[in-house]
């Protein structure tokens, strides 16, 4: 049995695997790309505690303004209206993390420019907004916790009419 020297080059030729340049630049692909997967899936864990925060923060600010609603509606069975005050404080735990602050504040609308000054027009916008005033009131409620070393808040508007 011959073998043929130049036969069996062409054999090994065809037969042989991937160079090291080959090898090197597919492994740089995959690792950038690895990378880039990492950084998306870190952020996304990141935007995702974000959402459980201001969550839990919406649900602790709807929680409080139906507390505060309640003592209104108590003092006005009573025959009072709210006075203008702030009060602030912690919620309670599992979320001791996050505190709030109620405004409760009477509404200073601007009186209508209508006409010339002392005229009729002037007197009923100035006496309606003096009305509304005594009548009207915002309650705020700002709440507030800390995320990645900065405050965060969240914060809920709305208005008590005395009838």
């Amino acid at each position: 049995m011959n073998i043929d020297p130049s036969k069996r080059s062409d054999d090994v030729s065809k037969e042989r695997g991937f160079t090291l340049l080959e090898i090197m630049v597919a492994v740089a692909i995959l690792s950038i790309s690895l990378v880039a997967l990492l950084n998306f899936q870190g952020n996304t864990m990141i935007k995702s505690g974000r959402a459980e925060k201001m969550t839990e923060a919406t649900m602790l600010a709807k929680m409080r303004m139906a507390e505060v609603e309640l003592e209104i509606e108590k003092i006005q069975k009573k025959g009072d209206f709210p006075e203008e005050k702030t009060e602030e404080g912690n919620f309670e735990e599992p979320f001791g993390a996050y505190r709030w602050k109620v405004s409760i504040k009477s509404i200073a609308l601007p009186a209508p420019v209508a006409g010339e000054e002392g005229s009729i027009e002037g007197l009923v916008g100035r006496q309606l907004t003096e009305e509304i005033a005594k009548t009207v009131r915002e309650v705020r409620l700002d709440v507030f916790w800390e995320e990645m070393g900065e405050e965060q808040s969240i914060n809920v508007v709305t208005h008590i009419v005395k009838l």
